[in-house]
């Protein structure tokens, strides 16, 4: 049997060497339109400031790894089409510009997701980037090091806009964000996005809100300033567009593979597409929320590796499920660590629940040893029956151990009362004797007590 999968990042190059492990009898052909194929595009911010200092180690394997394991792996080559009745792909070989038509069995489709680029004047100026891939990578270490930039703007206040703030600062280069939205981090509620725009501010980043892109000025080809929307003006010599992905689905689509209502590709959970026999898997692809059951996108790395194994197994005649998702999803900017799972209170009464939360600071340590980092941390119920509906935590410190025992208690169903009473470890280096999120989950009981005694 023959199986191909098309886009070799991180689901589909998950899914091909999962497929050979079901069944190593299979041939599989993974082509990549790419020059490199498996790197994690997570570690690409740091790789520019210098915090890792081989880029060579976001590359976690190349053809020659896979040729290993009977994988042919494919680089520079594009799937422009898919005849499902012929069961035969056309792919380009975009180092010489020529098509050829190869037949599959079975079909994993793991395209990912582009950044989106506006349509406004002076986008294709040089000193403006994405950063999504090796080649942006590329494109940014070159400009970093003929230009010299000593302004940045980058536009979008989102994870990766964040992330390169804190990486410009580092360079020593002056940084403005612009966000179309009246707040950064808009799946965080109000209170939570506040402390990291006060942190941004400390560190000398500008924020510029409620105001988008209107166009790019230049000189001799290059970028010199950005005009915004209400006629502010900034200077410029290096712009980031960062204001978010979408899938990758035209080959889909024009294929007559059926979509989604979040306009990713639709699959069930095997991650199989209305055709029999073809599957998509990672940022291509949509998935279900967890709490809510409706259909949501989300395209994080770990999420894709997660969906590329279940299509894998499954390509390969396995029968694995991905369940979807709650929306667990961490980074840093400057000291903060941010981070969320579940919904967040607005969220919650968009989808129908009576949300009832709190808001707590915690620490990672006893209190009385040396070292303490403190954070913010909120968790938020339902008030009908006490369950755990999300959390988000800013700060220093054990931010992700918090967030991971809340996306746990998640995937259990917990309530308030069950986590206020979770077994957890202590010891003073590691957390105070009653851990934060105990705490949290005991003052949330409380009010829900309180709550249902006056009613």
């Amino acid at each position: 049997m023959r199986i191909i999968v098309i886009g070799g990042v991180a689901a589909g190059s998950k899914a091909a060497a999962k497929a050979h492990r079901v069944d190593p009898k299979c041939e599989i052909i993974l082509y990549q339109d790419e020059s490199e194929v498996s790197y994690s595009a997570c570690g690409l911010p740091y790789v520019i400031s210098g915090v890792i200092t081989d880029e060579k180690k976001v590359i976690i394997r190349q053809p020659e790894d896979f040729a290993k394991e009977g994988i042919q792996v494919f680089i520079r080559h594009r799937v422009i089409s898919i005849d499902k009745t012929k069961q035969q792909l056309t792919v380009r070989n975009l180092r010489d510009n020529t098509d050829f038509t190869v037949g599959y069995d079975r079909l994993i489709i793991a395209t990912g997701a582009r950044p989106i680029v506006p349509s406004v004047e002076g986008i294709t100026l040089e000193g403006v980037l994405t950063l999504r891939n090796i080649t942006d990578l590329a494109r940014f270490k070159t400009l970093l090091t003929t230009l010299q930039p000593q302004k940045a703007v980058i536009i979008g206040a989102g994870y990766i806009g964040l992330e390169l703030a804190e990486t410009f600062h580092e360079l020593k280069i002056r940084t403005t964000i612009i966000e179309k939205a009246t707040r950064i981090l808009p799946k965080f509620d109000p209170e939570m996005a506040q402390l990291v725009h006060d942190h941004l501010l400390e560190n000398q980043v500008e924020l510029v809100l409620g105001d988008g892109l209107a166009k790019l000025q230049g000189e001799n080809g290059r970028v010199t300033g950005v005009e915004t929307e209400s006629g502010k003006m900034l200077v410029a010599n290096l712009v980031v567009v960062a204001i978010g992905v979408r899938p990758n689905i035209e080959l889909a689509k024009i294929s007559g593979i059926r979509l989604g209502t979040t306009g990713a590709i639709a699959v069930d959970s095997r991650m199989e597409t209305n055709v029999p026999g073809i599957y998509a898997t990672g940022d291509c692809c949509e998935t279900v929320n967890r709490i809510t059951g409706a259909s949501t996108w989300m395209p994080l790395g770990d999420i894709a590796n997660l969906q590329g194994r279940v299509a894998g197994e499954n390509v390969a005649g396995g029968d694995a499920h991905f369940p979807g998702v709650f929306g667990t999803a961490i980074f840093k900017t400057f000291k903060l660590a941010v981070a969320i799972t579940g919904l967040s209170e607005q969220s919650a009464l968009e989808s129908g629940f009576d949300p009832i939360s709190i808001v707590t600071a915690g620490s990672d340590r006893a209190r009385y040893y040396p070292g303490k980092q403190d954070f913010s941390l909120k968790l938020i119920a339902n008030r009908k029956d006490g369950r755990l509906l999300g959390a988000q935590a800013v700060g220093h410190g054990s931010v992700d151990k918090m967030i991971d025992i809340t996306a746990t208690a998640l995937l259990g169903k917990l309530t308030c009362s069950d986590l206020e009473n979770a077994d957890l470890a202590y010891s003073p280096p590691f957390s105070p004797v009653l851990s934060p999120i105990i705490v949290a989950a005991g003052i949330l009981n409380s009010k829900l007590t309180k709550f249902s005694l006056t009613c």
